[in-house]
């Protein structure tokens, strides 16, 4: 029963770091590259996101700098929906207006924390709700 319960622990750990390696690896190598200008902020915010959860992320940022935001998925998900909303909760950018583009540049007048949800398109389509993948959304700052 030990050794069951060992080989079950390891099993969830291999996963995990396998996920986790993954994740990171989007974020080099099909993330970072669209921050073009912008120089990365150095964290990496990343999630296995499955088809029917919305997760969200506070951040803060500061007035007078000029920031993009990327969000990345693995290819064979389908589109990510993401709001940026402020802390009373109104809409300050929704790409989905924007034809679910997956940047977005932006100045802020004060320095305030902003909320980014996000969940993947499953409109006027069906998908296994077990589906599952990476998720990454990454910062950059204006030169």
């Amino acid at each position: 029963m030990k050794t069951l319960f060992t080989i079950a622990v390891l099993f969830f750990i291999v996963n995990t770091n396998f996920a986790y390696s993954q994740c990171r690896e989007l974020a080099k190598k099909d993330c970072k590259p669209l921050l073009e200008k912008y120089i990365h902020d150095g964290n990496y915010n990343g999630v296995v996101l499955n088809v029917d959860e919305e997760v969200e992320l506070h951040k803060a940022f500061f007035s007078g700098q000029k920031y993009r935001m990327v969000v990345c998925k693995e290819d064979f998900l389908p589109s990510i929906h993401f709001k940026v909303l402020n802390s009373d909760f109104e809409v300050i950018f929704d790409n989905k207006d924007d034809g679910y583009n997956n940047k977005y540049d932006f100045e802020l007048e004060e320095s305030q924390t902003l909320i980014i949800s996000m969940k993947f398109v499953t409109e006027n389509k069906e998908y296994d709700k077990s589906m599952n993948g990476c998720v990454v959304m990454l910062f950059g700052l204006e030169r």
